[in-house]
């Protein structure tokens, strides 16, 4: 049985917690994490989901799931991260881009930079069928033919990858190099 933190819309914790799969109350949301692995090469590692999954079957998709109880942000990223795909993040490869309120949830959106190859990586045959690197072009296109998942913030941290992460002046943790 998989227990979740309850959160205010303020994202604040109630002290209330709800089992995995049953419904939460208006008003009540749990926590989600995102994670994009991103490379030297400003390739994103994306997932399949294993196509026998009740949710997004097949898809192509971030790295991620919900939060377990006790669990901050970071802590839940680098879980998700390390489950399914055997990537290890820490507080000097990993950085909070965006937190998104949803209708039951809030999603706290992480880029974790490494360079990993493909055949390294670890990946958790319940959850993910494959993974690939690919350019923020091709994920660009990908999500307009329908092939990846449309998260709602998708061209938003397409974006920040590609003006933020390029930029000469860009460190990892978004500061900026003092020219």
């Amino acid at each position: 049985m998989e227990l979740w933190d309850i959160y205010d819309k303020c994202f604040e914790k109630t002290g209330r917690l709800q089992i995995r799969g049953n419904k939460l109350d208006p008003g009540d949301y749990h926590l989600v994490v995102a994670v994009f692995p991103v490379n030297s090469k400003n390739q994103i590692l994306i997932q399949r989901r294993n196509p026998n999954l009740k949710l997004m079957p097949g898809e192509w998709a971030a790295t991620g799931g919900s939060a377990i109880y006790g669990e901050t942000p970071f802590q839940a990223a680098k879980r998700e991260l390390k489950e399914e795909l055997g990537i290890v993040a820490n507080k000097g490869n990993s950085e909070l881009v965006g937190m998104l309120k949803r209708i039951d949830s809030f999603t706290s959106i992480w880029i974790v930079h490494v360079d990993v190859e493909i055949k390294d990586l670890k990946l958790q045959k319940e959850e993910v069928a494959e993974a690939k690197w690919v350019t923020v072009e091709q994920l660009t296109q990908m999500v307009k033919n329908g092939e990846f998942h449309n998260y709602r913030y998708i061209d938003w941290l397409l974006n920040y990858v590609q003006y933020m992460m390029l930029s000469p002046n860009f460190q990892i943790g978004g500061n900026y190099k003092k020219q």
